[in-house]
């Protein structure tokens, strides 16, 4: 059993804060905007939107079988945002069905295994496809499995109680991104924020009506608002409207 000290949860706080739990000033006295940016940047450097989508799986506010598409559609919105594909419509479907991801002509190799094989998922070796005619499943089966023995070798799957502190605190982090949101809050205000924390923002539902975290300006990153639907029809293998089983 890991010592409350040095365990997974402690690690990630220690990312986020600088200093273990127990020790300097509680996250939440921080004003909204630099506690978030802590918690946006900690959260990433230790792990990608798969696992966090993972590891808050109970909690998100969708049917179970949407899930695992929103917890993709973060981690690709993510990506999108930092010049790995570009996300457009095209084609002969309408709706999510016709959302197609582009491979970037010069984007960087992924240095983490379970972005990498995300891409290899719904890529290939294609420069662009129709993600969600993107239906083997034991491709999908593999990137989960991935994600949990990724879980498992942070120690979270082992230490109930870290599970449990992580969770916790990733929940707390929706929550003051709904309060900050809530009022509404320009992309320009901010903008650093809110280009760090719209992934997180697809992640929990929040990307979308009233009280939405801000979105980034079409020129800059198009990121469509159904994409979700679109990653659960590639992962649930459904076919798109009109089309016979």
């Amino acid at each position: 059993m890991s010592r409350s000290s040095d365990g997974p949860y402690a690690r990630l706080h220690t990312r986020i804060m600088g200093h273990p739990p127990g020790a300097g000033v509680p996250l939440d006295t921080l004003p909204p905007p630099i506690r978030l940016m802590l918690m946006f940047r900690g959260v990433s450097a230790e792990m990608t939107l798969l696992r966090a989508g993972a590891l808050v799986w109970p909690a998100l506010n969708e049917a179970p079988e949407h899930r695992f598409g929103r917890v993709v559609a973060a981690q690709l919105a993510d990506l999108a945002m930092r010049g790995h594909l570009w996300l457009s419509y095209g084609g002969e479907y309408e709706g999510p069905a016709g959302l197609v991801v582009t491979r970037h002509p010069d984007a960087p190799v992924p240095t983490d295994p379970e972005e990498a094989l995300l891409l290899e998922v719904i890529l290939g070796p294609e420069e662009s496809v129709r993600l969600a005619g993107r239906t083997d499943g034991r491709a999908w089966d593999l990137l989960a499995e991935l994600v949990h023995r990724r879980i498992k070798a942070d120690g979270l799957a082992w230490h109930r109680r870290d599970r449990r502190r992580t969770r916790r605190l990733l929940l707390r982090m929706k929550q003051w991104m709904r309060s900050y949101a809530a009022p509404g809050v320009s992309w320009e205000e901010v903008t650093a924020l809110h280009r760090h924390g719209y992934p997180y923002a697809v992640l929990f539902g929040i990307e979308n009506g009233p009280g939405a975290w801000p979105a980034p300006p079409e020129e800059e990153v198009y990121l469509p608002s159904l994409l979700p639907v679109a990653c659960t029809m590639a992962i649930n293998g459904l076919r798109p409207p009109g089309e016979g089983a």
